[in-house]
């Protein structure tokens, strides 16, 4: 359902702002278009008068009317490109007509000036344009009489007002699921007792949340609750509409029946709610609010100030800032989960809370309710279409119904959330609609989106400048008004929901493209009306993949969105391809190519005259194009991330329009471009390079007034004169926030320590500064400013490798700072009252970290000799690192401290005195002295404890355990005399919450505790991890007791001969035994079948079922040549059995597959001495992967069968394996099959490989003669095959023909010497094709290859590549277009395209 005039609402005011423009009505003045533009700006205007009544008609379902306000709305967008066109041309001819008076003459390329005034006129192509451009205006003007569209003269649309939602009550929702937190809350703030707050202060309660969310439902469970005890209880649905005196009617009329209010003035009304309110207590809800004017709510308050404390005002709201203005405490609701989605929608459809009765629904229903995302109003909806009725079909129905296609008289959503879009500004609109080009769950990053803005100038200048923070404000209210959200995995990212994505989609209409969501059906043929569009791109883009674009002439946003999902997402793309792309799209204003693995940027990018964004953020270009340039309007270079960049073009200072240049971790540009002081626009440079020559000094920063965000200026040892420090003139820099200061890490050669210090005393940032880090300063003390309480907004301090400076600066007087991060400040040797300045020093810092003082030794808590009051009151986080003569004791008043570490400080203080630390969760404490930890006290709350290289601890007594009583982590790592883990068994009773254990390389561990006592372990123990303890000879004989172990790793024991007796516990999941070389069995207890008697020692099972899954053995050597022989040691739950290196192993006993019915994974590699496999394999029903890898004495003259359900099979250096097993080609599951350096296989069995099979692998079978077309001809559902040597015959000619299926989508040949032609057709569908190690191959196929082709990857075929080579080679033409082309003579690396 189309509502396209919403949007044109947004966007002729933008036409009128450009036609109103003086700049662009000179210019037309003298070209002669004038006239013409002030009749286009009447039309317009006339146009704009009839727009309420095209709106009402078009929901009415009049066709004419709606192909009417779509033909005007991509008119609009072309006039407003054309008048864009203009103002570019008045710019350039207004600074060539004025070189004296303006410095851009000087800086625009010649370029700009190729048309004179006149010559523009007489221009063919721009008369034209004029031409056809008044003509489809007259057009449209034409059918607006036609259609007999009438003027608005002040009406408000009637489709408006049936938007409006029907007045809300106090009365109860049927059904009201969860919210009970929330519920709790309130009913907390309306119950406590009162403190001191006057009548004057009302306590107003806000419900925030987006539309159809649920705030009225629970504001009415809270009005109706039965506990709560007010004199007064009065509802009033406010809506959009702030009637002072109506709300004010409507509370009145509530507490008094009786009383007539009609007619009276809003005096009298106030008056009397006074009365009745005086000295009472009540609860007043304000339903739906929108209003944001604070005088009409003071006005609104007055007569409520008169009620008894206890009173109590809530109010719903969508926006943020209505609660803000409200002074309220904040409430805020997010979408419901799935299950209480399921809940309410079974009470609205079925008529129960369940779908006990109805069962065959329940899967459709869960579908039904993923649509709606969490949204109440959306699941009732929903549900109440499907009200009593039972038959899947119809839910099914309602499953693949796109909601806003649903029936409008028996749904609300869209008028729910329509009435959100319709109370914003009409700027807001555009940049709500802009967002439509993102796809559904996508996480918006704020700043990006806001440049995006910016550059379409959808945002608007207040006084000529600051359009960021008036961006930053826009995006603002979006979120206060719950439109946008913030991601619950990344506080720095937002996110639509799915249903207010729909509705900026609807609203945006077909002029917002995202790919796969073209959701507007009516114009889903037609991409040339989209003039904003989002890809999502793939690994590899082909041309195929940007076809729809190639059509979207008008288009003003290109944008690539990358997978969210994935961590290091890149995408490959050629040159030509992008070339192709950008040559098509001339009117693009925004290019976002972040994330691409491209080298090179086409020098068509410097013709795109309109651009104003580009973003080449993490891409491996090495240089820009130098007509980059060019690009006059361009406002947002964005070069983040872009590793293999070493300059920048010269001539940058060219780029007059340029604000935000982005070249932050850019680690190898090593140099800036000149004269960058001269672009006095930049509101971000985010890193500057200080050069020696004139153009490249520190004092280019002097005139870039405008800055902000991060900054940082490295090289700064180059700088000759303080004075250019000085000049800088960072102090008037207010928009800086973080600022990064660096010098040269070379300390070797001679520095000018008194230059240094005079240059960091000069670069005193501005008072607003946050974020601060100084590095490889070479000065010997810190300026007077760093500390300096004027600086109070730093919250971030980083001071890294001063290596001279001799003493901290006052920095506990800074007020708000938060974390503090000191390194290698080489000469400091005490830290005391100079650090802290003050008696109660840092109040807010919450980490602080020292690392690297190697000549720090003393850290005084004391001023003369009185000790400092708490200095660290918030502090959270303390790291004490490499500080080797350090001998001070830590703080003794750390009681928010949470997490500690302190390594490598060996001459810490172990004084007796105890630091009490109780509120402390994580320790981690190595290489120190012993009594340090134990001087640790109160660790009540501790939860994680790692001990690493404390070389006097052998064991952990009880007087060190006895405050560890929610211990739930404990690693011992590298204490070389650690011998027991505990002295006695009091202290386990200590340790009743532990759930992993780690003990690491500790040589000298043999025991878990002191003698030979026998003791319980810590019952709830879930994961033991035992590794490189070379003494371990036993482990604990009652492990078997832990009924909570899950996984247990023993690693590098090599002493370790047997496990206990008794066995291990049947709860572990995971076994991982690995390089323990003596260990000569399994462990008993993980299975014992009835039918086996029990040995007095052995625990008894017989009742107790093995949860063990998942079994690896890894270079164990001393285990017995029949492994499974007893068959005790494979319990019938087991998964996964992995056996690698254990050369002692001969054989898998018959008896194993009787007790592994449940496995699903077999891997057996490196197994020297293996002779023989199962025969009852097939038995085994649920095995689905099968590797016999690196075994040479396997032999097996028979394969045994395999199971019907296997998917993967993979045997490699297996020489002695003479055949596959019989009837393969009956295992109809089988998927994928690797057959490698297996010389003793000489052919296929009968009936040759299953047809259905997907991926295959055959090489280093040199005596397979088999023909290939024999076994590969059949396979018509392969997508991957890999083939390698003279197999079949294939390699053996110069020509290799394969007969390959045209589902094969990766191809990958190797080690074929003899091959000179490759005269295979390729599939259409190939995306990958691999040659490898082919020195005789020259000719690619005669029928070139296919255009689906993603890769390319040519290694060690000299003669190809030769003919491969970019720009020289033969098949360059026929290879420039795939997006990853790799050679191994031409690729840095194998991510590298040629291409």
């Amino acid at each position: 359902m189309p509502i396209a005039d919403l949007f044109l609402g947004a966007l002729l005011p933008v036409l009128f702002e450009m036609l109103a423009s003086h700049e662009l009505l000179n210019f037309a003045r003298r070209v002669g278009i004038d006239k013409l533009l002030k009749k286009w700006e009447k039309m317009l205007t006339s146009i704009d008068q009839v727009l309420v009544d095209a709106e009402d008609r078009q929901m009415t379902g009049d066709p004419g009317v709606k192909w009417w306000l779509e033909d005007l709305r991509n008119l609009t967008y072309d006039i407003e490109d054309f008048l864009d066109e203009f103002t570019i041309n008045s710019t350039e001819n207004k600074s060539k007509a004025e070189p004296d008076t303006s410095k851009v003459h000087a800086l625009l390329p010649s370029c700009c000036f190729k048309l004179s005034p006149k010559a523009l006129m007489l221009d063919h192509t721009m008369r034209s344009k004029i031409k056809k451009m008044d003509g489809r205006l007259q057009e449209i003007i034409a059918r607006k009489d036609v259609l007999s569209l009438i003027e608005n003269r002040g009406r408000r649309s009637a489709y408006h007002q049936l938007d409006k939602p029907i007045p809300s009550t106090n009365g109860t929702e049927p059904c009201f699921v969860s919210r009970e937190d929330e519920k709790r809350e309130i009913l907390k703030l309306l119950t406590r007792e009162e403190d001191d707050r006057t009548c004057m202060e009302l306590e107003v309660i806000a419900i925030v949340g987006m539309g159809g969310v649920g705030k009225t439902a629970l504001a009415q469970q809270i009005y109706n609750h039965p506990h709560l005890t007010f004199d007064e209880k009065a509802w009033a649905c406010v809506s959009d509409d702030f009637d002072v005196l109506s709300i004010t009617k409507s509370v009145l009329e509530t507490i008094d029946h009786h009383l007539s209010c009609e007619g009276k003035t809003l005096n009298w009304l106030q008056d009397e709610l006074k009365k009745n309110l005086s000295g009472k207590k009540y609860l007043v809800v304000l339903d739906d609010i929108w209003n944001k004017n604070y005088e009409n709510w003071t006005i609104l308050l007055k007569p409520f100030q008169s009620g008894a404390k206890g009173s109590k005002i809530i109010v719903t709201t969508r926006d943020l800032d209505v609660a803000s203005m409200a002074n309220a405490r904040l409430i805020t609701l997010k979408v419901l989960s799935l299950d209480d989605c399921m809940t309410l929608f079974a009470s609205h459809a079925l008529g129960v809370q369940n779908f006990a009765h109805h069962p065959d629904l329940e899967v459709l229903g869960r579908k039904i309710v993923e649509k709606c995302k969490g949204l109440p109003l959306a699941v009732k909806a929903l549900a109440g279409l499907l009200r009593t009725k039972v038959s899947p079909h119809e839910w099914e129905a309602i499953l693949n119904s796109k909601i806003w296609n649903l029936p409008d008289e028996r749904i609300n959503i869209l008028p729910a959330l329509k009435l959100s879009y319709l109370h914003l500004h009409c700027h807001l609109r555009r940049c709500f609609a802009y967002c439509a080009i993102f796809p559904k769950g996508y996480e918006i990053q704020r700043d990006e989106v806001i440049r995006w803005w910016i550059a379409e100038g959808l945002v608007k200048e207040k006084e000529g400048k600051d359009r960021w923070n008036a961006g930053l404000n826009y995006f603002n209210e979006l979120v206060s008004r719950s439109l946008f959200q913030k991601s619950s995995s990344n506080e720095s990212r937002f996110l639509m929901h799915d249903l207010v994505n729909d509705m900026a989609k609807l609203v945006a209409g077909a002029t917002h493209f995202s790919s796969g969501e073209f959701e507007v059906e009516w114009d889903q043929n037609n991409p040339s009306l989209a003039r904003h569009a989002s890809f999502i791109p793939s690994s590899y883009i082909v041309s195929k993949k940007f076809e729809i674009y190639h059509g979207m002439k008008g288009l003003r946003s290109f944008i690539s969105l990358g997978k969210q999902s994935s961590r290091c997402y890149r995408s490959f793309l050629s040159q030509k391809v992008l070339c192709e792309l950008l040559s098509t799209l001339k009117y693009l204003r925004v290019l976002s190519l972040s994330h691409y693995f491209i080298r090179e940027i086409p020098d068509c990018v410097g013709k795109l005259r309109h651009l104003r964004h580009l973003d080449l953020s993490y891409t491996h270009i090495e240089t820009l194009p130098k007509s980059i340039v060019a690009l006059y309007n361009l406002e947002a270079l964005m070069l983040r991330g872009c590793q293999y960049l070493i300059e920048l073009p010269n001539g940058m200072e060219k780029l007059i329009s340029l604000r935000f240049l982005d070249i932050s971790d850019t680690s190898r540009l090593k140099v800036m471009p000149l004269y960058i002081g001269s672009l006095a626009g930049l509101e971000m440079l985010s890193k500057f390079i200080v050069g020696m020559g004139d153009g490249s000094r520190l004092k280019e920063l002097k005139n870039l007034e405008n800055l902000g965000g991060e900054l940082c200026i490295s090289n700064l040892h180059l700088v000759q004169e303080a004075k250019d420090a000085k000049d800088a003139n960072l102090c008037t820099k207010k928009g800086i926030c973080q600022l990064t200061m660096q010098w040269s890490i070379d300390f070797e050669n001679l520095r000018n320590e008194e230059l240094e210090a005079e240059v960091l005393d000069f670069l005193r940032p501005h008072q607003n500064l946050e974020n601060l880090g100084i590095s490889y300063y070479g000065g010997p003390e810190f300026p007077s400013w760093l500390g300096n309480p004027s600086h109070i907004n730093i919250v971030h301090l980083r001071l890294h490798m001063c290596r001279r400076v001799k003493a901290l600066p006052l920095l506990g007087q800074l007020s708000y700072l938060k974390e503090l991060y000191i390194k290698g400040l080489n000469a400091i040797r005490t830290v005391g009252y100079e650090f802290y300045g003050t008696k109660s020093p840092f109040p807010s810092l919450i980490t602080l970290e020292f690392e690297d003082m190697p000549l720090w030794e003393d850290w005084s808590h004391c001023v003369g000799s009185e000790e400092v009051g708490v200095i660290f009151p918030c502090l959270e986080h303390l790291v004490i690192r490499d500080c080797p003569i350090l001998i001070r004791r830590l703080p003794s008043q750390l009681s928010s401290l949470k997490k500690l570490e302190i390594n490598s400080c060996p001459r810490m203080d172990a004084s007796s005195s105890i630091i009490s630390l109780p509120s402390l969760n994580e320790l981690n404490f190595g290489g120190c002295n012993e009594g340090v930890l134990k001087s640790l006290g109160n660790l009540t709350s501790l939860t994680a404890l790692v001990i690493q290289d404390v070389a006097e601890i052998t064991c952990l007594n009880h007087g060190s355990t006895s405050s560890w009583i929610k211990l739930e982590k404990l690693e011992m790592k590298s204490c070389k005399n650690f011998m027991y883990l505990w002295q006695d068994g009091d202290v386990i009773q200590n340790l009743a919450c532990l759930k992993s254990l780690v003990i690491e390389s500790c040589p000298e561990f043999i025991s878990f505790i002191d003698g030979e006592e026998d003791i319980e372990l810590p019952s709830n123990l879930e994961t033991m991890n035992l590794r490189n303890c070379i003494n371990l000879k036993k482990l604990p004989s009652k492990i078997h007791t832990l009924s909570s172990l899950r996984d247990f790793t023993v690693h590098g024991c090599p002493k370790l001969v047997s496990f206990p007796e008794a066995g291990m516990p049947m709860s572990m999941i995971s076994l991982n035994i690995n390089n323990c070389k003596m260990l000569q069995s399994l462990p008993r207890g993980l299975n014992v079948h009835m039918d086996e008697p029990s040995s007095s020692n052995s625990n008894n099972h017989s009742n107790v079922t093995s949860c063990l899954q998942e079994l690896i053995i890894f270079r164990c050597d001393s285990l017995p040549a029949s492994l499974f022989s007893r068959g005790r040691f494979a319990p019938a739950t087991l998964k996964k059995l992995e056996i690698e290196s254990c050369s002692g192993v001969e054989l898998l006993a018959e008896k194993l597959v009787d007790h592994l019915q449940s496995i699903q994974e077999i891997g057996i590699s490196s197994c020297d001495n293996l002779r023989s496999l199962p025969q009852g394999l097939h038995t085994l029903s649920h095995l689905t992967s099968l590797i016999l890898c690196c075994c040479p004495t396997l032999e097996l003259e028979c394969f045994p069968p395999l199971p019907s359900g296997i998917s993967s099979v993979c045997l490699h250096g297996c020489p002695k394996i003479k055949s596959l097993p019989n009837r393969l080609h009956r295992l109809t599951y089988l998927r994928d099959l690797t057959i490698a350096w297996c010389e003793s296989i000489t052919c296929f069995p009968d009936g040759g490989l299953p047809p259905q099979l997907q991926r295959l692998a055959v090489w280093g079978c040199e005596n397979m003669k088999q023909p290939v077309r024999e076994w590969l001809t059949p396979l018509t559902s392969l997508q991957w095959l890999e083939i390698g040597d003279t197999l079949g015959g294939a390699g053996a000619e110069e020509d290799l023909v394969l007969p390959l299926p045209f589902s094969l989508l990766d191809l990958r040949i190797w080690d074929m010497g003899n091959v000179k032609r490759l005269s295979t057709s390729l599939p259409p569908s190939l995306l990958f094709l691999w040659i490898i190690n082919c020195p005789s191959l020259r000719k690619l196929p005669q029928d070139g290859l296919p255009p689906s082709l993603e890769q390319l990857w040519i290694f060690s075929c000299p003669i190809l590549e030769e003919r491969c080579k970019k720009g020289t080679g033969c098949y360059w033409p026929l290879i420039c277009e795939i997006p990853l082309v790799t050679l191994s003579g031409e690729s840095r690396d194998t991510l590298e395209s040629i291409t």
